[in-house]
């Protein structure tokens, strides 16, 4: 398996719960666009529980040359007033560990 600075793709998207509008803000790096990945936060995978993950849409806002950038835009947008906004699925601030 190739480190994730080496995948084809690093994108940041937004997952949308299509019940309430709840929201999760997110990156990820691949070699395929359609490989599935729904997200991995911990608030999140239980909505998927509560919910279904079937009343969730993702939505890929913006793609990035390289794992760092991606993980920089991240640390811009995740912040702790995003991360304490009670619609929001984010239980810490972006970065991906900068």
């Amino acid at each position: 398996m190739k480190p994730k600075n080496y995948k084809k793709y690093h994108y940041f998207y937004k997952i949308v719960n299509n019940l309430n509008n709840h929201f999760y803000y997110g990156i990820h790096s691949t070699d395929n666009l359609d490989d599935g990945y729904m997200g991995s936060g911990t608030r999140l995978r239980y909505a998927y529980e509560k919910y279904g993950i079937e009343n969730f849409n993702k939505e890929i806002i913006k793609f990035f040359n390289n794992r760092e950038e991606l993980a920089k835009y991240e640390a811009e947008i995740v912040t702790e007033s995003l991360v304490c906004d009670p619609n929001c699925y984010n239980m810490v601030v972006g970065g991906d560990c900068l």
